[in-house]
């Protein structure tokens, strides 16, 4: 995808299956609403090819849109429509036989369905905006920041909607900028930065692919004493109980190593808050990606 002289998408390729929900996240200016926009047919590539259900999206948008639903991060409707007239409308348009009720309490706006839909709520416009493209969405849906504005309540109702639609065999994907949505709700993870795809894996296969270490409540000369003695490399995390971590080599034993860090606090007569190997979280992963 290109924009004059700035390529906003460089080669990244990823797909999503049936009842699979992956996530495509990154920073801002990373190529994720152009990509969903390439999907979408809204625009065509300069280079590649784009298929949704094995059909171009510019040349078959019309077959393939009643197919798919649709949440922008920004977009309109009739000023004058009320809430449950917009999903009358919608179900209307997809030739769908959706109970709107029944849409409407699932997605907690059956309190405001008599209201404009322009006079409810940034969260509640949030949430019709996903009841809208849950109407069309049987088989794809394309969701830009759905829980963007929501309370904490209401990310979880939306985050629920996007699990029940994806174990009905139905595909998501979804931009975000919540890493730990990625973690409650997504399958895969495609991690985009400058355009193009820096991974695109398992929640599990990213943080578990390289173990680490934590220790809490050590002095920062203390620390320097154990790299120093153990040829580790711990960094301190900042916070009010700070935790040190390190990465485990390839092919160190993990328990090998946490026994000597046990063994090393034991003979110092250091007494540490906290010892424990783990994963590394998705923020770690995510931002040493971005990094290089």
């Amino acid at each position: 995808m290109r924009y004059g002289n700035l390529t906003a998408v460089d080669e990244a390729s990823f797909d999503v299956g049936a009842g699979e929900t992956v996530a495509l996240v990154g920073p801002n200016g990373a190529g994720k609403t152009s990509t969903v926009s390439a999907v979408l047919g809204l625009v065509r590539p300069a280079a590649g090819s784009v298929r949704v259900f094995n059909s171009d999206p510019v040349r078959d948008r019309a077959r393939i849109a009643r197919r798919w639903g649709v949440m922008p991060q920004t977009g309109g409707l009739p000023m004058g429509l009320r809430v449950g007239e917009c999903v009358g409308l919608f179900a209307a348009l997809y030739h769908n036989t959706i109970d709107p009720a029944a849409l409407l309490e699932q997605c907690g706006l059956s309190e405001v369905a008599d209201r404009r839909w322009r006079s409810v709520s940034v969260g509640q416009q949030q949430r019709l905006s996903l009841a809208l493209a849950l109407v069309g969405g049987s088989d794809l849906l394309l969701l830009d920041e759905p829980t963007a504005g929501l309370d904490v309540p209401g990310q979880g109702r939306v985050l629920e909607l996007i699990r029940r639609r994806a174990g009905e065999g139905c595909a998501v994907l979804f931009t975000t900028h919540r890493l730990d949505e990625v973690e409650r709700v997504a399958d895969r993870v495609v991690i985009i930065g400058k355009g193009r795809v820096l991974a695109d894996s398992s929640l599990a296969a990213l943080t578990d692919a390289v173990p680490e270490i934590r220790i809490g409540g050590l002095r920062g000369s203390e620390m320097m004493r154990l790299d120093h003695d153990l040829g580790t490399s711990f960094a301190v995390t900042a916070g009010h109980d700070p935790i040190a971590v390190t990465m485990i080599p390839a092919g160190e034993d993990p328990s090998g190593l946490l026994q000597a860090v046990l063994c090393w606090c034991r003979d110092e007569g250091i007494t540490a808050t906290s010892v424990s190997v783990g994963s590394r979280s998705l923020v770690d992963v995510y931002a040493e990606l971005l990094a290089e």
